[in-house]
C-alpha cells in the first residue's frame, strides 16, 4: 500500500522570474599585489640578469663573432683590412689565437669601450696594431660575454700567441704575467714589438666571480715587426676596471626601459583580457626581447673587463 504525501502542498510560481546574477557576481576581483609577489619579481629579475651576464651574453658575443669573422676573412682575402687609423669603432682589425688559453681565431675589434668588448677583445686606442713596431694593447673580458680572456693568467713563459692582421701573421711569446703595480717589462727595441693583453683578475668574492684588479700578459714578437700606420688618439674615457655613466648609454637604457614597460603592460592586458596561453604566445617574445635589450645595454655601465 502506497503512503500518501502528508507535507505542505506544492506551489507553482506563475510570476516573472528574475534571472539576473546577484550583485558583484559578474565583476572581476581586483588584482592585488602583495609583498611576496614583489619579492618574487625582484628575485626573478636578479636571476635573469645573472643568467644573462654569465650565460646568454656569451651567446650574444658568439653571434657577433660569427659575423665579424666573415667580415675580416673577406677583408684579409681582398687586402682591404685596416692597417692604421682612422678605423671605425667596432670594426674587426685582427684575428687572435692563444692555444694555451683556449682561444682559437677570435676576432679583435677596434676600441675597448664596454659596447665594443661585448663583441670580442678590443684593440686599445693609442697603441699600434698587432705586428707593428712598438707596443700593442688588447683588452678582453674575463667573466661575461664568453669571458675570452678568462684563462690568460695561466699562460706560462714562452706560450705562443698568434695574431693575423692586414699586414700578415705574427708570432709572439709570453714573457710576463703581472698585475697592477708590478714592474713593467722593458720597452721593445726600435725594430721590435710587444703585445700586452689586459683583463680583470678574479677575486675571492662571490665564489670567484668578482673582478679584483687588472691583469696584464706581456708577449714579445719573435721576428718580423712591420712599420706602424697612423695611431688613433688615446680614448681617455674607457672604464676598463670601473663603471662608467656616459650620456649615450644612459639615453639608450632609458629608451629600452620604456620599451620593456610597454611590453609588460601589453602582456598584463592580454593576460587579463584574453588568456594566459594567448598572452605568452602573442607578447611573451616581445617581453623577452625587450628584457634582453635592457640587459645588454645595462651591462655597459659595469666595468668593461668583467
Amino acid at each position: 500500500m502506497t503512503a500518501l504525501y502528508a507535507g505542505p502542498p506544492t506551489v507553482l510560481h506563475t510570476g516573472t522570474v528574475d534571472a539576473s546574477p546577484p550583485p558583484g557576481a559578474g565583476e572581476r576581483e581586483p588584482v592585488r599585489i602583495g609583498s611576496s609577489q614583489v619579492l618574487l619579481a625582484v628575485a626573478l629579475l636578479v636571476a635573469w640578469f645573472l643568467l644573462y651576464l654569465f650565460v646568454f651574453s656569451g651567446i650574444e658575443q658568439g653571434h657577433a663573432q660569427s659575423e665579424l669573422y666573415e667580415e675580416i676573412r673577406t677583408e684579409l682575402a681582398e687586402g682591404t683590412a685596416p692597417t692604421g687609423a682612422p678605423i671605425a669603432a667596432g670594426s674587426p682589425v685582427a684575428v687572435l689565437s692563444i692555444p694555451g688559453a683556449g682561444i682559437d681565431d677570435i676576432v679583435v675589434v677596434e676600441g675597448s669601450r664596454p659596447a665594443q668588448l661585448q663583441d670580442g677583445p678590443g684593440h686599445v686606442l693609442g697603441s699600434v696594431l698587432p705586428g707593428q713596431r712598438g707596443v700593442s694593447v688588447i683588452a678582453g673580458r674575463s667573466l661575461s660575454f664568453g669571458g675570452p680572456f678568462a684563462d690568460i693568467a695561466d699562460l706560462p713563459y714562452g706560450a705562443p700567441i698568434t695574431v693575423t692582421t692586414g699586414q700578415g701573421s705574427f708570432a709572439y711569446e709570453v714573457v710576463s704575467v703581472r698585475t697592477k703595480g708590478d714592474p713593467m717589462p722593458a720597452a721593445p727595441p726600435a725594430d721590435g714589438a710587444r703585445l700586452t693583453l689586459v683583463t680583470s683578475q678574479r677575486g675571492s668574492g662571490m665564489a670567484g666571480l668578482q673582478a679584483a684588479q687588472s691583469l696584464y700578459v706581456d708577449a714579445v714578437l719573435t721576428d718580423g715587426a712591420v712599420a706602424g700606420g697612423p695611431v688613433a688618439t688615446k680614448d681617455v674615457g674607457v672604464p676598463l676596471m670601473s663603471g662608467g655613466l656616459d650620456t649615450a648609454t644612459l639615453a639608450l637604457l632609458a629608451l629600452s626601459l620604456q620599451l620593456l614597460v610597454l611590453a609588460l603592460v601589453g602582456f598584463v592586458w592580454s593576460w587579463l583580457k584574453w588568456s594566459r596561453s594567448a598572452a605568452w604566445i602573442a607578447l611573451g617574445p616581445c617581453v623577452l626581447a625587450a628584457l634582453w635589450l635592457v640587459s645588454s645595454i645595462g651591462t655597459r655601465l659595469l666595468p668593461g673587463l668583467i
